[in-house]
């Protein structure tokens, strides 16, 4: 059963579309996160690009997700899938001319496409097999992003110190493209009639399902915390690698794929069904959450290079661990009516919160540097999960 998803022939096409499409997501990361830094030498503008990039989905998430719900969704992600090329695109060609501002602009564009790429991503996936595999798609994907997550960016980082930013952006244009093939030869599972209503009155039977959902609640709180801190940290690697540590573009690469490595491993784990929830939330994920807390302290205080690599690496880790396994509980009994509109929310939570954490550590870092920056992130995150698990045993 843990590989039964692989099985179906759609799943199969859509996996190996997406591994090329991750590997391109990873790139322009880098490529963006690395361009912020050596441009402008601020950890603050680091934190604003990377929060550009994701706060869009604060905004704008819920309203592709109501979209959806309604569309076809292959087309969507066509849709999704061409905007990407398009914003990597104009940003490879611009790079003589561009400077901070544009960089700016080029964050929140792609940020934008990603909120409407989410809800699209994650509602195909699982109408492509039967409602039983549903939880073996969540974790099999997880482990297609991480393993993109690993080579992906040690990767990027060596092709921008020896060739430079803009190659960089056009290996992850190229990179898409098997997806937009792969897309022509998938046909997922029809929505069940219902009666047409109006956009914000399905904008609010989402929003309505998910907080009435004791679970989903628990699962957006928890990840709300993790997400901010700890994922908001995974953010502002560039200035750790070398406002810190001096270790330049490849340095980063380093310490993202050391994220990845961690990330990867967990996602192994997962695909196995190692620690398989269902319809629940185990305690393993509340100590794990506490961990990824720990491990953004110990980047903070990180007194040598090899520290600093395998507390991020425990940071990937958890992030993953947590993530799937939450995101696992809330799909597994998901309606597909709803997919779109409740995925949309943890998006929400789990993507956009990333650039408030970014925000903020990247803000704190330049008054009073990076490390104290990380360790005062990881306290507070680690004290917030310790208050919702109190709440949540007493109610």
């Amino acid at each position: 059963m843990k590989g039964a998803a692989f099985s179906n022939r759609q799943f199969r096409l859509f996996f190996l579309g997406v591994f090329f499409a991750v590997q391109a997501i990873w790139v322009q990361r880098v490529t963006l996160s690395w361009l912020a830094w050596e441009r402008t030498g601020s950890a603050a503008f680091v934190g604003l690009v990377a929060g550009l990039s994701l706060l869009p989905t604060l905004l704008t998430g819920p309203l592709f997700g109501v979209i959806a719900d309604r569309v076809d969704i292959r087309r969507a992600s066509v849709v999704t899938n061409t905007a990407q090329v398009v914003c990597i695109t104009a940003l490879a060609l611009s790079l003589p001319w561009i400077g901070a501002p544009g960089l700016a602009v080029a964050a929140l564009a792609i940020g934008l496409v990603s909120s409407a790429h989410h809800p699209v991503r994650m509602s195909l996936g699982p109408r492509l097999v039967p409602p039983d595999l549903v939880q073996h798609v969540v974790s099999a994907t997880a482990l297609n992003f991480n393993i993109a997550r690993l080579v992906a960016p040690a990767g990027a980082g060596f092709i921008i110190a020896q060739f430079g930013a803009p190659v960089a952006l056009w290996v992850a244009v190229v990179f898409y493209l098997p997806m937009l093939v792969v897309l022509t030869q998938l046909t997922p599972r029809s929505l069940p009639p219902r009666p047409p209503r109006a956009f914000f009155r399905e904008l609010l039977d989402g929003l309505h399902y998910a907080r009435d959902t004791r679970l989903i609640r628990m699962a957006f709180l928890l990840t709300l915390i993790f997400a901010t801190q700890v994922r908001g940290a995974l953010e502002v690697l560039p200035v750790l690698a070398d406002g810190a540590f001096q270790r330049g573009a490849e340095g980063l690469g380093l310490l993202t794929a050391a994220a990845g490595a961690g990330a990867l491993l967990a996602a192994i784990a997962k695909a196995l069904g190692l620690g398989a929830v269902g319809a629940r939330i185990p305690p393993a994920v509340y100590v794990v959450g506490l961990a990824g807390q720990g491990a953004v302290i110990a980047m903070g205080l990180a007194p040598i290079w090899p520290v600093a690599l395998a507390a991020t690496a425990l940071a990937g880790f958890c992030a993953t661990w947590s993530g799937v396994s939450l995101q696992s509980a809330i799909q597994t009994d998901l309606p597909d009516d709803l997919r779109g509109r409740v995925m949309s929310l943890w998006t929400v939570v789990g993507f956009g919160t990333v650039a408030l954490g970014a925000f903020a550590i990247g803000g704190l870092a330049e008054w009073v540097g990076i490390g104290l920056a990380l360790v005062m992130a990881g306290v507070t995150g680690g004290l917030c999960q310790i208050l919702l698990v109190l709440w949540g045993a007493r109610r």
